[in-house]
């Protein structure tokens, strides 16, 4: 397991602002240098903190779905 370096202050203003907004395959896209594992365990460590509120938009719900190929 190769460990990259830490979520720079950018990465965080860019992941607080759209984690609501886009699927995380959407977000694997904006961070190609990180791992789908990795954004979920930062969006649940700015949850903790406080930085961001849980829920996403329900459109985005609904492409989560579409992209995993399930029924919404």
């Amino acid at each position: 397991m190769v460990r990259s370096k830490g979520w720079g202050y950018s990465e965080e203003k860019i992941l607080m602002a759209n984690h609501d907004k886009l699927t995380i395959k959407e977000l694997e896209q904006i961070f190609p240098n990180r791992s789908r594992e990795s954004i979920n365990n930062k969006i649940k460590r700015l949850k903790r903190a406080g930085k961001i509120k849980d829920g996403k938009d329900p459109d985005t719900i609904k492409r989560s779905y579409e992209q995993r190929g399930k029924d919404v």
